[in-house]
């Protein structure tokens, strides 16, 4: 009877792992923990019993500290007769990803270990306690455990997208936080230029002057007339001849309430407002940075993607650039996965069981224990397709 490759609770990841370890020239494998820094790594070397052969040194974040861990390895190769060397190292914010790199030009067997798994690994070495010693510990106890993924050829076009799709989400995140402050500057400027309370039909309602608060005429106005008193020296007319001369579309509806809100409005005189107005000119011009860095972030993002299996992706309704490029960063390396429930556990968006002796087994709120990044991206995938793809608006018949 063959057995699959897929048998094993890791999958195929795990299978390679299994009868690496497991083979005959086990004994033969030298093992090294390494723990990435921005200056300073520290690394160990075992056997695949857990002795340790070479203690926990420090080598410098440079080629001359890498030279310095090529020796040592070489030094217990020789020493130990191993003929296989298997690296581990934590994936500590990007500073471990030269070394993967450049351990694998040493064609060595590279193991990628999550640092949540590492965590788990240290509270069982000595009590939440952090060293570097213990680092380099739960590090071999992972490895020897089988945690982590082969290293595979590095996937350039990947790590590019995940970085310019990051780097789009923190754009977009910044836009957020700099419209907050606008919103507050006219606070102090125009008040009801956000909208006032009137009483419709019998109901107190909020009645805006723009549907959206960072809409091109909305800008423009807070850029150029952004008192009650530069709109009451404008008039209708004068509005009306903005609107045209740069393009703003504004509706009568819109005008009509900008003059009625400006002569309700209990604002400070302008001489009394500089510094907010001055604010507010500065967080305008950060406005449009920002738009005009996302739009080409986004803009690199797309021929990126198209050079990727993403790209089938943006055939699915409701799935535009940014949430292709998204997704296809933030899983990888497709290969890696077998199963869908691989892809949702690495997400964390798995429920999580509780059963307890002969009780009933209860389900509970999604675990969280997978990637962020990712269940940010699958969140926003499901909330774009919830609203745009007709297939998810379907509701299951009872």
């Amino acid at each position: 009877m063959v057995l699959s490759t897929f048998n094993h609770i890791q999958g195929s990841n795990g299978s390679h792992w299994n009868r690496l370890m497991r083979g005959e020239n086990a004994e033969k494998i030298c093992i090294v923990a390494i723990d990435a820094a921005k200056f300073v790594n520290a690394a160990m070397i075992c056997n695949v019993y857990g002795d340790i052969l070479v203690k926990p040194f420090e080598f410098n974040a440079s080629s001359t500290g890498f030279h310095r861990l090529v020796k040592e390895i070489e030094e217990a190769k020789e020493g130990y007769a191993f003929e296989e060397v298997v690296v581990g190292i934590e994936t500590t914010g990007h500073y471990y990803e030269d070394l993967v790199r450049l351990c694998e030009q040493k064609k060595f067997i590279v193991r990628i270990i999550n640092a949540a798994t590492t965590a788990k690994e240290r509270e069982t070495v000595l009590n939440y306690t952090k060293t570097d010693n213990v680092d380099l510990m739960a590090i071999t106890q992972s490895l020897l455990h089988g945690r982590g993924q082969t290293s595979q050829e590095a996937l350039p076009l990947l790590e590019q997208l995940k970085m310019l799709s990051r780097a789009h989400r923190a754009l977009v995140n910044t836009h957020s936080q700099t419209i907050n402050h606008i919103r507050l500057y006219m606070d102090h400027i125009f008040r009801e230029f956000q909208g006032i309370v009137e009483e419709v039909d019998g109901e107190k309602v909020i009645l805006k002057i723009f549907s959206t608060f960072d809409s091109k005429s909305s800008r423009f106005l807070m850029r150029h007339y952004p008192h009650p008193s530069d709109i009451l020296k404008l008039g209708e007319a004068g509005l009306r001849q903005v609107s045209i001369e740069q393009n703003l579309k504004m509706r009568d509806q819109s005008i009509e309430r900008l003059v009625r809100f400006a002569r309700q409005s209990v604002s400070k005189p302008k001489m009394f407002l500089q510094a907010e107005l001055l604010m507010l000119r500065l967080k305008l011009d950060e406005l449009e940075l920002k738009a005009a860095q996302a739009a080409q972030v986004k803009a690199e993002m797309e021929q990126v993607l198209l050079q990727t299996d993403g790209g089938i992706l943006l055939s699915i309704p409701g799935v535009g650039v940014i949430t292709a490029s998204e997704l296809t960063a933030e899983i990888g390396d497709f290969s890696l996965f077998t199963r869908p429930e691989q892809l949702i556990k690495m997400a964390g968006t798995n429920p999580i069981i509780r059963q307890s002796g002969g009780k009933k087994a209860t389900s509970h709120r999604i675990s969280k224990q997978g990637r962020a990044d990712f269940r940010g991206a699958v969140y926003r995938a499901g909330k774009a397709m919830m609203g745009q793809n007709p297939t998810m608006k379907k509701r299951p018949k009872n």
